[in-house]
This record gives structure tokens, sequence and C-alpha cells, in this order.
């Protein structure tokens, strides 16, 4: 039980790293379309 535990726990960072990530790279694109390029 412990290592789907563990999964599940990194899962749950994973995804809200990404979210965290496209949140950024979404206002980035509103701010500036130039800046979000290069930070890509």
């Amino acid at each position: 039980m412990s290592t789907t535990n563990k999964s599940n726990t990194w899962k749950l960072v994973l995804q809200l790293i990404v979210a965290a990530l496209s949140a950024i790279a979404t206002t980035l694109g509103v701010t500036s379309c130039m800046g979000a390029n290069a930070y890509l």
C-alpha cells in the first residue's frame, strides 16, 4: 500500500506542478507572446 500511496502522491505533485506551469505560461502568453516563446 505504501508504494501505491507514494505513486499517487507523486502523481498529485506532478499534476500541481503542471497546473502551475501552464498557469504561468498562460500569464506570460497574455502579457507577452515573445516572452512566452523565450521561456518555452
